[in-house]
Formats: C-alpha cells, structure tokens, sequence
C-alpha cells in the first residue's frame, strides 16, 4: 500500500513550480518537515523561505516532508520507517538532519507522530548515532519550545536569515568529523548564538509544581539569546513553489515587514518581533518582478500590511505593473481611499477587519486602540470601494471580559451590518458579515502570560449566548472555534517539559486528547487554568527575547486599569528594553 502514498507524492511533485532537486553526492542531507498536511505546509510562507535559504547553499540538499494524509495515515502506522521526502521519495534515516518548521502549538503532536512514522524512537536520549539530529525552528518553538523538549535534539531561536549561516558553517565541520553527538549538542549550544540544546539544562520544580530552575550544564548559556535578521541585508521572502493543491494555487506571497508595532496585549508577534522592521519598496518590487514571471497575483504578508511606511507607493508600483494585490491584514483605521483603490482594482469581493473586543472599554484593556466609529468608517469605504463581504474577528474569553462586553460584541456587529447595508443600497447583491470568533488563548511574552485561560464551560457558554443573539439578524454568519482545541492550545503554549509526557501518550497509546488529559498523572488545568504569581519562573523564558519582564508586568497592570499604552517607536523609546 506505500505504493499509493509515493503516487500522491509524485502527483504532487509533478504539480509543482519550483521545487528544488539536487544531487545528493558529497552534501549534508536535510529533510524539512512541517507537521501538518501538504495542503496546509505549502502554504506557509515562512516554511517555504527555510527551503530556499537552505537549498542556496551549494553544500547542503535539502527535502520536505510533510504530516500524512487522512487515507496514508493507517497505512504509515502499521509500516512505520515509510514517511518520505516529496522530492526523492526517500526514508528520513537516510538525512543528517531532521527539521521542523512550527507555526502553531497544535501541531506538536503532529512533531511527535512523524517521529514515531518515521521509525525514529521518540524521546532524543533513546536515539543512537547512526539517527539523524532532529531539530524544530518556527515561531511557535520561539515562543515555547519546552513540551517538545523531551523530543528534539535542538531548536533553533530566532529567524532563518540570521541563524543558518553561522550554523551551516559549523554544522558541516562537525559533520565531517568523528566527534559524538554528544559533543555536536555541546559545541553547537556554545558557539552558535540561538541554539538551544535542552538536554544542557536540569530542570528542578517547587514542591507546589512551579518551576525552580533550568541550570545550564557544559558551558550551555544561561539564557539563549532570538536572533533576528536585518532585513536590509536578507533576501525578500516570497513564494518559491507553485502548486495547485494549496489556498493560494495561484498567488505569489511576499513578506513586507515582520513584527507590529502596535503593542495588543494579546498578540505574541507583537511583542517577540519588536521591533518591527519593513523591507524597502525597491527591494520588494525587484522581488515582485521575480515571481510575476509565474503570476500576477501578489499577496503582501506582514502583521500589519498598512502600517508599512511605504505601502501606498508600493501598491501603485505594483497596479502599474499588472498586479493583482491582496493582503494579508488591514487596521481598520488605516484603511486610506488609496489603499481602497488598490483593492478595488484588484476587484476584491471580500477582507477582513478585527475589532477583537466588541466594546470600546475591552479594547483598551487589550490595547486594541480603535474606536467604534473609526471600525463603521472602514466598513462603510470598503463598501463604497465594492467590497460587500466583510469578515469580522474577535476574540472571547478576553481577561476582564463581562457580560456587557458580549452585548456590546453583538450591538457593533448590528450597526456594522446597518452601515453596511446602508452604503449598498442599490448594488445588485446585498453585503454580508461573517464574524470568526475565537477563544483568546494567553501566550508568553506578552503582558498576558500570568493570566489563566477562560474555560472551556466558559468558552461554550460565551459563543452559545453571542450565537443565540445574532442567530435572527439577516446577513450575518458566526463562526466558532472549538474550545477543546483552545484548551489544548493553551496547555501546549504554556506548559513546561513535562507536558512531553501528554504527547508521548497521545502517539503511543494512538488515544485521544480527552482521554489523555485523563490519563497522564498530571492535572493540565495547572497550566491551563491558574493564575501567576507576579515573580513565578516561566519555563519558557529559557529563550531571551530581550524584553524585560518589568515591562510586561507593567503592561498586565495598565491593562487591568484600562489604560492604553503608546506604539512600539525604536527611535525615541526604549522601555520594553529590546532597543537597548
């Protein structure tokens, strides 16, 4: 039966524009996994810039490899060693090197299943010499890469631009000498700034479960600085392969900036990535040459397209040269009658829009600095610019959040919808809103890593009563996520190395998440559901982002205050501490 997965695989290889096919004589072999499916995989992004930055180096072979199939799934269980390279349909014993691309918590225990396919043993300590290393990058590691610690042999902290050259340098070094793993682990953790080895730290805990200490051992640093790239120097990120088995068949991804400056006390990127940084126009356009060789659809990717300095020149640069533009997000208060133009050229149907918090006083505890009639004035332009569908996202379970706060989630999305309605009289469809609505799910390093998450009783409760009080109102769709899963979420972002023992479970026993959080003897709500002491020890603050915990500590109180905080400005401030 492996038969009809390597028959897909050549579908899809055979589908492709781009991929990458090297000869494998004399080079350090690398498979690059995400762990989720193709579909999924080739639509990242960051996943496929790792690909092309380590395929540029003339030393190094590098191939993808993803999660399985629903249908490949019992097959590769019952045949394990069988998960395989898409380019040369090759085993991973056969690579030097097994890494992962991470974007999301949830997919960890997709990390640990492809080990397990792959014939590897699970857990880094069992795995002999004659194993690949297996490592993990991406920015949910970097944010906490502690439950997959009893797994990997490294992570790495930081971006891809600025962390593989030095690695590479060393890596081939160690790989053609006979030194053991060992002391590959050592000398990596030691000379390469964002390597992070944690089998180098003994972990100790309180008698109450908290985290002690993570004492270094072997000369491992005490802390592993991010490494961020200059994006002056590194190469535009874009797509390098097309194919037609993703969402974006057709479209051709840039990175225009990386990081928001904006500072919502919710969002991870906001605060890890400080301070933003944009590539320049010039060099974005010579990147859009490149690729509308393949197509002239072009998605703009940044946190926070909008906020680039020079994205209305940019988008007339790229109108004139036949583009067809999307983005990837606009703040609702910055959406100019220029940037409309764009859009409406471009003949958009649809965009999204996230006020996160349906009253104006949970957006100042999350700093989310729109006003009511700043959202109705860009629900109205977008409409006026032929945009009638527009998708809403918000957030439940938000610290904070009362009753009040969900009443007035559904009276703004009624008088959006008003708004809507009013400025498409007369068009030959009528606007809808579909609002996509999530559990708010704390992450670290930002102001609300101390704060436990809602419940899921609370969870299901909350989108029962917001759906049950839009469910009457006409052209209006709500979506949910799924609180289970948000739990989930929120053991895997916030727990400690001994959260391992979940996942190991979860591909061992081949159960359930429901029947394994019952059966691991540890109780996740500890991690999921407590409230932080100000001074406790987070695991995850092995990796040193650079932002002073003061700082997000002070954020977490002017939240409960209500109070807003100025934007990230790295040319004047200095008061998250990452500038200095």
């Amino acid at each position: 039966m492996i038969w009809k997965l390597k028959q897909r695989q050549q579908k899809w290889l055979a589908a492709e524009r781009g991929a990458i096919r090297k000869d494998w004589g004399g080079k350090v072999r690398v498979a690059l996994g995400f762990p989720n499916r193709y579909a999924v995989g080739m639509s990242n992004l960051g996943f496929q810039s790792v690909y092309q930055a380590m395929n540029r180096l003339e030393t190094v072979v590098c191939e993808r490899f993803f999660y399985p199939e629903p249908e490949d799934l019992a097959i590769l269980r019952n045949a394990p060693g069988n998960l395989l390279s898409i380019e040369s349909q090759r085993p991973l014993d056969n690579f030097d090197l097994i890494a992962f691309s991470l974007s999301f918590e949830n997919d960890y225990a997709n990390v640990v299943e492809m080990l397990a396919l792959a014939g590897l043993p699970l857990r880094s300590e069992q795995r002999s010499p004659e194993y690949p290393l297996v490592a993990a990058g991406g920015i949910a590691t970097c944010l906490n890469p502690e439950p997959l610690a009893p797994f990997l042999d490294f992570f790495f902290a930081g971006e891809a631009e600025s962390l593989l050259p030095p690695f590479w340098d060393l890596f081939q070094v160690l790989h053609r000498s006979d030194r053991p793993r060992e002391e590959w682990l050592r000398t990596l953790a030691r000379e390469i700034p964002g390597i992070y080895v944690p089998g180098l730290y003994r972990v100790d805990y309180h008698d109450d479960g908290t985290l002690r200490s993570m004492e270094p051992l072997l000369g491992a640093p005490s802390r592993v600085p991010y490494q961020r790239a200059d994006l002056d120097q590194a190469p535009v990120c874009q797509t390098v392969v097309f194919t037609p088995h993703t969402e974006f068949s057709n479209v051709a991804l840039l990175e225009i900036g990386r990081g928001c400056g904006r500072g919502c006390r919710f969002c991870a990127a906001g605060f890890v990535c400080r301070p933003p940084r944009f590539q320049t126009a010039e060099r974005l356009l010579a990147a859009a040459d490149q690729v509308m060789v393949e197509t002239n659809r072009l998605g703009l990717v940044s946190a926070a397209v909008s906020d680039h300095p020079e994205v209305l020149p940019l988008g007339r640069a790229l109108l004139e040269r036949g583009a067809s533009l999307s983005f990837s997000s606009l703040r609702a208060d910055s959406v100019s009658p220029e940037l409309l133009l764009s859009l409406k050229q471009s003949r958009h149907q649809s965009l999204a829009i996230a006020p996160d918090a349906g009253s104006e006083r949970l957006r100042m505890v999350i700093n989310k600095n729109l006003t009511a009639d700043q959202i109705f004035q860009a629900a109205e332009n977008l409409v006026e610019a032929g945009i009638l569908h527009l998708k809403l996202y918000f957030m439940i379970g938000l610290p904070t959040e009362t009753l009040e706060d969900l009443e007035a989630l559904v009276d703004l999305t009624k008088k959006i919808k008003h708004h809507v309605l009013q400025k498409s009289r007369g068009q030959k469809k009528l606007g809808t809103i579909t609002l996509s609505v999530n559990a708010f799910v704390p992450k670290p390093f930002t102001p609300f890593q101390w704060v436990p998450f809602a419940g899921v009783k609370d969870i299901k409760e909350r989108a029962h009563w917001i759906k049950k009080a839009l469910q009457k109102v006409p052209n209006v769709r709500v979506h949910f996520d799924l609180a289970k899963w948000a739990y989930v979420e929120a053991l895997l972002a916030r727990g400690d190395r001994r959260v391992g023992l979940f996942l190991e479970k979860l591909v061992t026993e081949r159960g359930t998440w429901s029947q394994v959080l019952k059966s691991v003897p540890f109780n996740p709500d500890f991690w999921v559901l407590r409230l932080r002491n100000q001074d406790e020890r987070f695991p995850w603050e092995i990796i040193d982002h650079g932002i002073d915990r003061s700082f997000l500590w002070e954020e977490y109180q002017r939240a409960l205050e209500g109070l807003r905080s100025p934007p990230c400005q790295p040319d004047v401030c200095r008061r998250c501490g990452v500038c200095r």
